[in-house]
């Protein structure tokens, strides 16, 4: 759901982005007020996982939909339940989108308002209230993440695809029935990451979610800090070699409605999208294009091993990023 460069004319773009940065603000009154100590070093963790899970693409069952598509956990749920506001996710993924759209040119400068709204706004309220929703209904945490985690991938696509029908870049009944179709498979794999990385943080450290420690349990920080950041960097090192080469949902459902894809192409010539971006920019009007140093989580020039490097230096970041701000926001706390 990582919305390009041109895909709003800029009048559109900038209401967007206005949404957008009061609900930013509203999460850094959320840090200063809320965010503890203890949670600083989990805020970081975070921020690093979901940018590293963010570039693991996996395909999707080919059965079900032909012609090759990929999807990506988004992790605004995941962020919302585990510190226990959808403000938490709003200030992660914002940081995550930012450094995404700067240095790697996934998602534009000028549709990041519109990408804060549906990834990190929209997923972490519904991925937050659902959950809680969910699990004081059934009282199971696992499968309300479960649950959450779809909700806050699904319900946002389809916001997705009605600011795209606004701008006028994709036919809204098309959109909504392809980004529906997309995403609520994608779903099932950010609810089952969801519920699984919740699973992971509660047997490391029951008491962030819960008011009670079992005796014997280490409440140690630093067990989250390890554990987290290898699972990142292991994520860095085996995303390039492993995830899909597939567009993903939204890519998949634009170059379907400008007639680049259609369910029997898996590869597809880098000029037929160029030519389908240009198309809708003229469409916009907006023609602005950031050129990201590190494009497609790349270095130049040095095929896999780049990505791998380029990806850890986004881990790294997002940790120091997360870390750092959060520090300097909660100072007076």
């Amino acid at each position: 759901m990582h919305i390009p460069d041109g895909f709003f004319p800029l009048s559109l773009a900038v209401i967007f982005w206005i949404i957008a940065l009061i609900f930013i603000v509203l999460s850094l009154r959320w840090a200063r007020r809320e965010l503890s100590e203890d949670k600083i070093p989990l805020v970081a963790v975070l921020a690093a996982g979901i940018f590293a899970i963010q570039t693991l693409n996996m395909a999707l069952p080919i059965a079900i939909i032909p012609g090759g598509v990929s999807g990506h956990v988004v992790g605004a749920a995941l962020a919302a339940i585990v510190l226990g506001s959808p403000y938490a996710a709003i200030f992660i993924l914002t940081l995550v989108l930012v450094l995404q759209g700067i240095f790697f040119g996934d998602g534009g400068i000028t549709s990041m308002g519109a990408n804060i709204i549906t990834m990190g706004v929209l997923g972490g309220f519904l991925g937050f209230y659902t959950y809680k929703s969910v699990n004081n209904l059934f009282h199971n945490r696992f499968s309300a993440a479960f649950i959450a985690g779809w909700v806050s991938l699904f319900i946002p696509a389809i916001v997705c695809a009605v600011m795209l029908a606004i701008a006028g870049t994709l036919p809204l009944t098309f959109g909504l029935v392809t980004m529906g179709v997309y995403h609520a498979i994608i779903g099932i794999i950010e609810g089952g990451v969801t519920a699984f990385a919740l699973a992971l943080i509660v047997s490391a450290r029951p008491d962030i979610v819960t008011s009670e420690t079992p005796a014997g349990v280490v409440k140690a920080k630093d067990v989250i800090i390890v554990a987290g950041i290898t699972i990142a960097l292991g994520i860095a090192i085996f995303a390039p070699y492993y995830a899909s080469t597939y567009p993903d949902g939204l890519d998949s459902t634009f170059l379907s409605a400008y007639g680049v894809k259609d369910v029997t192409t898996v590869h597809i010539d880098e000029s037929k999208i160029e030519s389908a971006e240009a198309a809708v920019r003229d469409t916009t009007g907006n023609s602005f294009v950031w050129q990201a140093p590190l494009p497609d989580y790349s270095l130049p020039g040095l095929d896999k091993p780049g990505e791998v490097l380029a990806i850890i230096f986004g881990v790294v970041v997002l940790f120091i990023l997360g870390f750092g701000i959060s520090r300097v926001v909660t100072r007076k706390n």
